[in-house]
């Protein structure tokens, strides 16, 4: 296992490391971010540090900052809907003289909404900001730093609501499979905050032969998690590399059961807040197709758990060749 020497610390490294260690259920990685936020009084947590090489940043931007503007990002990006609306937004620290002090504060501006200077565009961070679609839970967005390598910005869309599939379930879940190396066949996580994380930005033509590490499937044997849920078959890059894992959970007797109600709880929670015409999303043919299969799925485990298994396999084979 990899420790992450990003967090040595920082206000979150003591929850970075029991992620690291164990799977950390959703209840509990939340119970503990707010021990945390309450004993430190803090506002935020932030969970691993935006990496220079990463990023290609070469400029004196320290990842405090960068994390601020992720905060702001995700609001933007929840409520864009618009699948491929491209914006550029510039990042820069500027100097105020308050009280004969000077403190340094971050300067975001909207691309259209900005003249760059040839100073300023030499000191400014250009991210772009690319719509890429919505799921359940989440929005997505494609992120570039200063033309640097493509990243996976997820903004999750409730992020206070404690469920198996929101940022409180996937950034430990995240946080735990990184350490150990699982990488040939889903993206590899990278920092988050509260509401908001980033992954590996994963391309149609990525092919996890070429990865080092593991594959989900072997470690859930090792450990005991469950399985990736094989009725998603539209969730895979074109080798079979996983776009997103959704919620997992350690393997134990009642699970499924516990997960469908946890499933109902979110989806009465959400038509109470925003009205039936939010279930629109999940009302058409395949959608209701599909929540039928997991429904079956997750009432008769036993039954049609071995004809998932076989029909993911044969959709297996059939990529691969």
């Amino acid at each position: 296992m990899k420790s992450d020497y990003r967090n040595l610390g920082s206000p979150t490294a003591s929850l970075v490391l029991q992620a690291q260690r164990q799977l950390v259920s959703p209840e509990r990685f939340y119970r503990l971010c707010q021990e945390v936020r309450h004993a430190k009084q803090l506002k935020r947590l932030y969970f691993s540090s935006p990496e220079p090489e990463l990023l290609g940043l070469n400029q004196n931007i320290d990842a405090y900052l960068l994390q601020l503007f992720f905060d702001r990002l995700a609001q933007h990006v929840r409520r864009t809907s618009q699948v491929g609306y491209r914006t550029v937004f510039y990042l820069q620290e500027a100097s105020l003289r308050t009280d004969n002090q000077t403190r340094k504060r971050s300067v975001i501006r909207r691309q259209k909404h900005l003249r760059l200077t040839r100073k300023s565009a030499q000191s400014a961070i250009a991210i772009e900001v690319e719509i890429a679609g919505a799921g359940m839970v989440g929005r997505v967005a494609r992120v570039r730093i200063n033309g640097g390598r493509d990243l996976a910005f997820k903004s999750f869309l409730d992020p206070h609501f404690v469920w198996q599939h929101g940022p409180w379930a996937e950034i430990p879940a995240g946080i735990y499979l990184h350490a150990h190396g699982v990488t040939k066949d889903l993206p590899e996580f990278q920092f988050a905050g509260q509401d908001w994380a980033v992954w590996e930005w994963v391309y149609a033509h990525t092919s996890p032969q070429a990865r080092n590490g593991m594959t989900y499937e072997q470690f859930a044997k090792q450990v005991g998690l469950t399985q990736l849920n094989a009725l998603n078959r539209d969730n895979y890059n074109p080798h079979n590399m996983r776009l997103d894992f959704g919620g997992i959970h350690p393997e134990y007797r009642g699970r499924r059961v516990y997960a469908f109600l946890r499933g109902v709880i979110f989806y009465s929670r959400k038509v109470r807040r925003e009205g039936l015409s939010s279930l629109k999303t999940y009302l058409t043919i395949s959608q209701i197709r599909y929540l039928v299969s997991r429904l079956r799925a997750l009432l008769f485990s036993s039954l049609f758990q071995k004809r998932a298994w076989m029909r993911e396999k044969n959709l297996k084979q059939n990529r691969v060749s």
